[in-house]
């Protein structure tokens, strides 16, 4: 596998990944600073971490992909809106007002509940990771979950991005605002590979369907670096990321 490499300022070695909250009722705390081999083991609630046959994230390899024709993913988000940005200690998320973005995938819609990041990439591209990965997170109305991961790799700045960055707590916990935040920025474009897969942190639900889009999203150094800064050292060895997961056979599909 590939990982691509930066300046030594940059120091990128994490990835967001996005998920629902744990159970309220886990028994120890999960985390990335002893790896995450060990989610399983940590609470009966978790044993999916472990024993699940469609885990995320994966290497989606191209050459590979079984090519049919899938219904379009109809994005509805907002130009601007007011964005509750939290500091969840494992990452950073987004929460957007209302119930008003939304996902149209064939006739099922779901709403946008929430997006946050992992660095470095969670998600492979043909064997490469990405400096910054970002999770966008949907639930439909019988509770079942859509995931849209988009790729950013170093080029010219983000405002977006930015936006989220200076909006981010520096204490655990806490909660900030990024006003005139434009969702529909982070609408990836070009082809999108689909498969099923899981939540990428505990409990690793699955049933989870899952979109990775091919074209990447530019973020600049400075940028990348203030995320991969926050997600480094003792308590994330190898950033806020879950390594890629065995396929068991898993079909990817794409329409291109």
């Amino acid at each position: 596998m590939i990982c691509r490499t930066f300046s030594k300022t940059a120091m990128l070695a994490v990835a967001l990944a996005v998920a629902l909250p744990s159970p309220a009722n886990a028994s120890e705390e999960w985390g990335y600073e002893h790896g995450t081999e060990q989610w399983g083991h940590l609470d009966p609630a978790y044993a999916g971490c472990s024993t699940g046959l469609q885990q995320s994230p994966i290497d989606v390899i191209r050459a590979n992909t079984v090519h049919k024709p899938l219904p379009n993913l109809r994005f509805h988000y907002a130009s601007s809106a007011t964005v509750d940005v939290a500091n969840l200690g494992h990452t950073i998320q987004g929460i957007p007002p209302g119930t008003a973005n939304t996902l149209r995938i064939g006739s099922k819609v779901y709403t946008l509940a929430q997006f946050h990041f992992h660095t470095p990439s969670e998600n492979f591209l043909d064997g490469e990771q990405y400096p910054l990965e970002m999770h966008l997170v949907h639930k439909a109305a019988d509770n079942s979950l859509a995931v849209v991961g988009v790729f950013f790799d170093e080029g010219a700045a983000n405002p977006q991005l930015q936006k989220a960055i200076d909006a981010t707590p520096d204490e655990e916990g806490e909660h900030g605002s990024a006003p005139a935040f434009h969702l529909n920025a982070l609408i990836p474009s070009g082809p999108i590979y689909r498969f099923s897969g899981s939540l990428t942190t505990p409990p690793c639900s699955e049933g989870v369907a899952w979109h990775v889009a091919s074209v990447r999203k530019t973020a600049s150094l400075a940028q990348l670096t203030a995320f991969a800064e926050r997600f480094s050292g003792h308590e994330f060895p190898g950033g806020n990321r879950r390594p890629v997961q065995a396929r068991h056979g898993r079909r990817v599909y794409t329409d291109h």
